[in-house]
């Protein structure tokens, strides 16, 4: 899959917390990027959101990696129902 895709950091104002907010078409190739994000927020001390409305497209290690930083640090935002339903099977999958 050929991932075309923007990851823009929203910090929310008290400081506390971050927004990641995903832009397009997401494969594996991506992660690398996202999780230096969420190391960066981590670093800072911030929560860290990841805000999934935008989103067009994902492979399945995406969805896994999405599915495990849920379930660990990270929480998932504004997740269009498709990926959410998703992310759900392999977090049950996972578990079994």
């Amino acid at each position: 899959m050929q991932t075309q895709y923007t990851i823009t950091t929203e910090p929310h104002p008290a400081g506390r917390s971050i927004t990641l907010l995903l832009n397009g078409k997401f494969g594996e190739d991506a992660i690398p990027e996202l999780e230096q994000s969420i190391t960066e927020a981590r670093g800072a001390h911030q929560e860290v959101y990841i805000d999934l409305s935008e989103v067009t497209l994902v492979d399945r290690k995406t969805i896994q990696y999405f599915s495990a930083r849920a379930a660990a640090d990270v929480k998932l935002v504004n997740c269009p129902i498709y990926l959410k339903r998703w992310i759900t099977q392999v977090s049950d999958d996972a578990e079994k």
